[in-house]
């Protein structure tokens, strides 16, 4: 492991130690399935979470969406994946595989990406004035 992974995953553990606050270590790990051991080796820096757990940490701390972001930058340095919500999102809608791979091995500028983001948003608006049968 390079020593840039190394500092990710002691930033990410930090980070989850930060966003526990006033939750003991023990109850951390409890609600994520870990023992207090495993959880102590992610907060500090020894171990970076699986999905699974990584999933059950953010879904329990629910970190402000900077820190979100943040930590989901981190767990996609570290593992090299995309974080696990964003891997279910694309395992659902096959179709937007195939959509992500005309893209080839290009990068989208920062137009495209506001574009991106401003048809996903609009997904979100579409969702929330549907009326319910």
């Amino acid at each position: 492991m390079d020593q840039q992974s190394k500092g990710n995953i002691k930033e990410l553990g930090q980070l989850i130690r930060d966003c526990r606050g006033t939750l003991s270590q023990s109850k951390l790990a409890k609600k994520v399935g870990l023992p207090r051991s495993n959880m102590k080796y992610i907060e500090d820096g020894v171990n970076a979470p699986t999905a699974e757990v990584y999933e059950k940490l953010i879904d329990t701390l629910k970190p402000d969406p900077e820190i979100h972001a943040k930590m989901d930058a981190l767990y996609m340095a570290i593992r090299r994946i995309p974080p696990p919500d964003i891997c279910r999102i694309i395992t659902r809608n096959k179709d937007l595989v195939d959509a992500m791979r005309k893209m080839g091995d290009r990068d989208l500028t920062l137009e495209q990406v506001k574009s991106v983001d401003a048809l996903f948003a609009s997904f979100q608006k579409n969702r929330e004035g549907e009326v319910r049968k």
